[in-house]
């Protein structure tokens, strides 16, 4: 179950992105010390549809890996994970074949890269590429706020902009507005809801479209997932920390916006904020019930022995996915094994976590930790 913590880790790390904290990112070495990162300037890219080629830089720090050559070319292969800041999100370490044409583009385009060469580096091959990105060339923005007011396909006066719906009025940390208008297929968030908002500048100063949305009602509901894929109890306990920090945090978060708002005499996006807070608490409550329940059911089945004997382990190729049942069949030595796949499940591939949308037939699954009883599935891990 070693797998399954280190991915609550990774996202008690989202939940501190999400909460206004920070993290620093550190170069890699092998046992010997050789250095396995690299910065350079692209000269050239040449990467075939299977994501097999060659990357050309100059420029590369640190010069030991160059060799006194002025350029260095870098193999690239199918295996290669490409990150794209504020582009590539879910998952955000993509092949080049997950990579959508757009994002190809941003990659042959790039000016800076930094990379992360396979063991041994003196093989230099890539394994994996950051885009570095311009200064002023951000396309994406991440707005982390309260929504304050929304509305559907109606016209509403904001301020001096009349805003065609659906739309919502996002209130910051540090309580600047933003209006958000909706892309196509967008959800619409109520008033008082915490959101994560990836957008993307539009026409108008103050326009933006939304991209994709994350709840704080989709963190709590991952939270759930790994208490309940617990196979022992220090899994268990684990999750449940994790899940109290980030609470904590959370509420600390809402109560300074909330201070700062009522100091500017703000009080309708104070309400607002205060509505949030109410909404997390509640949901928080229905997490540790959630808890209590498992805790419950691992006791009647007699323990956490007992509890495992209850689960069953499979790994094979996905044949088929209905997105409507959120169901997968799996081809596996034994014969097809059809799931149902819970909304909290945790679903990971090379360290990043997934969505069930994103899974496709064809997708060998390492593993798949489900319950024998109901065939539910709770951790998938893609290979």
């Amino acid at each position: 179950m070693k797998r399954i913590i280190l991915v609550i880790t990774t996202l008690a790390l989202a939940c501190g992105l999400m909460l206004g904290t920070m993290g620093t990112a550190t170069a890699s070495t092998t046992q010997a010390g050789e250095g396995r990162g690299l910065f350079g300037t692209v000269e050239a890219v040449d990467i075939s549809d299977n994501g097999t080629g060659v990357i050309t830089l100059s420029n590369v720090k640190p010069l030991s890996a160059t060799e006194d050559a002025a350029t260095v070319e870098i193999a690239v292969t199918e295996a290669t994970l490409y990150h794209i800041p504020t582009v590539t999100i879910a998952p955000k370490w993509q092949t080049w074949q997950q990579l959508t044409a757009e994002s190809r583009g941003l990659v042959e385009d790039a000016n800076r890269v930094a990379i992360l060469l396979t063991d041994p580096a003196s093989d230099r091959v890539a394994q994996k590429i950051m885009i570095v990105p311009a200064k002023g060339l951000h396309r994406y923005q991440h707005q982390l706020g309260v929504v304050t007011l929304s509305w559907d396909a109606t016209e509403m006066m904001v301020g001096s902009h009349l805003v065609v719906g659906p739309a919502f009025v996002l209130t910051k940390r540090n309580g600047d507005e933003v209006i958000v208008t909706l892309g196509d297929g967008a959800e619409l968030p109520e008033a008082g809801q915490v959101v994560i908002l990836v957008t993307e500048k539009g026409t108008g100063e103050v326009q933006f479209r939304a991209v994709h949305a994350y709840r704080w009602e989709h963190m709590v509901q991952r939270f759930e997932g790994y208490l309940n894929g617990a196979l022992d109890q220090d899994d268990f306990d684990k999750a449940t920390q994790l899940m109290e920090q980030a609470h904590e945090r959370h509420m600390d978060n809402l109560e300074a916006l909330q201070n700062r708002l009522e100091e500017r005499n703000r009080v309708q996006a104070a309400e607002m904020v205060g509505k949030a807070k109410e909404y997390a608490e509640a949901r928080y409550a229905e997490a540790v019930h959630v808890r209590a329940q498992i805790q419950q059911r691992v006791q009647e089945a007699g323990g956490w022995e007992e509890w495992r004997a209850q689960w069953g382990q499979a790994n094979g190729t996905i044949a088929s996915i209905n997105t409507q049942t959120r169901t997968m069949t799996l081809n596996t030595e034994g014969g097809p094994l059809t799931l149902e796949v819970a909304a909290g499940a945790t679903i990971t591939k090379n360290g990043n976590v997934y969505a069930f949308k994103g899974l496709k037939a064809g997708d060998v699954v390492g593993q798949v930790l489900y319950r024998t009883e109901t065939n539910k599935a709770w951790f998938i891990e893609l290979q």
